[in-house]
């Protein structure tokens, strides 16, 4: 299905400019289930109970799955751990009943939810959205594939235990590149949407039931052909890609489903990241798209999503979009650019995105600069210039790192950050006010696609291609130097309205063509379960660190921008030549703009085809 997006073709002396709309006619709808929470979703009973993900959506299709991690603290001890809750279809069974977990009494217990379609809504059994504290958004408004139950208490008990000298955050360690290891807080790792999705991880078979990815499940249902199903998600990126290339160790807890195995979540890199994420730290902002209401930018909302991370209230005067451009820019870059000989030896978690790890985070960053509109708020052009190959597969990229502003030291972190009183502390949240949704819009970058055959190794000393950036402003200005904020300590936000009916969660992945619903309505608990647009399946790739075991490719949520091939004689060569192209750039650039505003940005070309691959990460 198109997407609106333009499609530019050469041709002799001019160009000719249509859109992928007028090729297909319609946009591909966007994939939206629903995934009905367990009675008592808190206990070691809800825990153990699966979730079940509601027809059409399946489990086992890499497009449509649904993720659900939780993590435990003991509030007497300070120990913390980890337990992922089973997802499979409903009306099926599991591959192999869940491992019931033991709780300590008095356990405070979080669950975050992680997505690989659009929209997941949460649907209620026997009061359970009310009992778990669960936030998907506010009524009308949702956040997008993220989600969570009972966090914020997670998050507070957390630090009155780390305030008490009963929980101990590992430091961050050193990189290789000499750097501290980063954080789900570093500008050299965010990206449009930052913070969102889990590490959590499922064994699917060949019929489409699911198991816990433990020890035991995997020698027992490797012969049956099980494989590895992925989130794709923030998390995992920085977990399992960017930690191994730059020699990091993340925070890890025992895991009450798999013996104690250690294991990653989003609460533990969010705990540490707040513990010692130092100056400029990348919280939440107003302009990610899961915070916005509609088209407008919401402080309630933001603050909503925040709690559910564990980070505190935004204080919009000092933490405005520009801002997190800005330290984006200055700090996103320099990072990429210094970790290029790490990253571009390290496999990409996505290699029909791109061919390392190098070329996949210069397109992320890429697509992050322009969905969150950096390029008009900083009045500087993408500083990223990505080359793909005939298959579309990023093979090279060239990055401008601005140069540091002498006043400013933030493009080196140097200052830790207190769990309790800095700007990426999680200052102990209880519950919460409730905040507003909108799905979000991007200014997604064109730029030129190389045609040659498709490669097998980066080419990271090519010159670059050129690029159109049809999109994005001509630079005029500096970038402002990045700011330090400093947000006031989070007032509480109520979460209290969390079970609501009707919120949900968004985001796109896997292979297939979908748009994300501009505005969708909150739907109640009642409602049947739907959604539209079954996706068409994952891709298994080769992340096969389970021996025996087939594993999905783990896929990234950002675009590949659309791009576009000038090629044949000048363009000046005659004034029909001219006029064709002044005139179809125009309502080329309104295209794109009504595209990525449609979608959030996520969405990058199918190469020699009139769609658009939406990758999860």
């Amino acid at each position: 299905m198109a997407l609106g997006v333009p499609v530019l073709i050469a041709a002799l002396g001019g160009v000719v400019l249509t859109s992928q709309a007028a090729l297909a006619g319609q946009d591909a709808p966007a994939v939206t289930c629903t995934l009905t929470v367990p009675a008592e979703p808190l206990s070691a009973k809800g825990l153990a109970t699966p979730y079940r993900l509601e027809a059409p959506c399946h489990e086992a299709d890499a497009g449509s799955a649904a993720f659900v991690q939780a993590t435990i603290i003991d509030p007497a001890t300070g120990a913390v751990s980890v337990y992922d809750p089973l997802v499979i279809d409903a009306g099926s069974r599991p591959a192999a009943p869940p491992t019931p977990p033991k709780l300590p009494a008095g356990a405070v217990v979080g669950i975050w939810f992680g997505f690989n379609g659009d929209d997941l809504r949460l649907a209620g059994d026997h009061g359970s959205l009310a009992a778990g504290m669960c936030v998907n958004g506010e009524a009308g408004s949702i956040f997008g594939q993220f989600a969570y139950c009972n966090a914020p208490a997670l998050f507070s008990a957390a630090n009155t235990a780390i305030a008490a000298g009963r929980l101990g955050v590992p430091a961050l360690g050193t990189a290789a590149d000499g750097r501290p290891c980063p954080t789900t807080r570093d500008f050299g790792l965010v990206d449009m949407d930052q913070s969102d999705n889990v590490t959590t991880t499922y064994l699917v078979l060949a019929d489409g039931t699911t198991a816990q990815n433990t020890a035991a499940n995997r020698a027992a249902l490797a012969r049956r052909g099980a494989r590895v199903e992925v989130n794709g998600s923030d998390n995992a990126l920085l977990d399992a890609h960017v930690f191994p290339a730059l020699g990091c160790t993340p925070y890890r807890a025992p895991d009450l489903a798999d013996a104690g195995a250690p294991a990653t979540s989003l609460a533990l890199n969010e705990l540490q990241a707040a513990a010692h994420q130092a100056a400029p730290v990348a919280l939440v902002p107003t302009s990610d798209p899961m915070t916005k209401a509609g088209d407008k930018q919401s402080v309630a909302k933001t603050n909503l999503y925040r709690a559910g991370v564990g980070q505190p209230a935004i204080d919009a005067r000092a933490e405005t979009p520009k801002v997190y451009c800005a330290n984006l820019l200055q700090v996103g870059t320099e990072r990429i650019e210094l970790d290029r000989s790490l990253t571009v030896r390290a496999p990409s978690p996505d290699p029909e995105a791109a061919n390392s790890l190098f070329t996949f985070l210069a397109q992320r960053f890429s697509g992050a600069y322009d969905a969150l509109d950096c390029p008009r708020l900083l009045r500087t052009k993408n500083p990223v210039t990505v080359t793909t190959d005939a298959k579309g597969v990023a093979v090279s990229a060239r990055l401008t790192v601005p140069p540091h502003p002498s006043a400013s030291p933030s493009h080196s972190p140097t200052r830790p950050a207190s769990a309790s009183a800095s700007p990426s502390a999680a200052a102990p949240v209880s519950t919460s006010p409730p905040a507003t949704r909108q799905p979000g819009h991007s200014a997604e970058a064109t730029r030129t696609t190389t045609t040659a055959p498709p490669q097998t190794t980066v080419q990271t000393t090519q010159p670059p291609q050129t690029t159109v950036h049809t999109t994005q402003p001509p630079a005029t200005t500096q970038p402002p130097p990045p700011v330090h904020t400093t947000a006031q300590a989070a007032h509480p936000v109520q979460t209290g309205q969390a079970g609501a009916p009707g919120t949900t969660g968004t985001d796109g992945t896997g292979v297939r063509t979908a748009t994300t619903a501009t505005t969708p309505a909150a739907p109640a608990v009642a409602d049947p379960p739907g959604g539209t647009g079954a996706p068409t399946g994952g891709v298994k790739g080769a992340n096969a660190d389970v021996p025996g075991l087939a594993v999905d490719a783990m896929r990234l949520k950002d675009p590949k921008h659309t791009t576009a091939a000038l090629t044949g004689a000048s363009l000046a060569s005659t004034t029909i030549g001219v006029t064709l192209l002044v005139g179809g750039a125009i309502g080329c650039i309104a295209a794109i703009v009504h595209a990525v505003r449609r979608n959030r940005g996520r969405y990058f070309p199918a190469p020699d085809t009139a769609t658009t691959r939406i990758s999860p990460w």
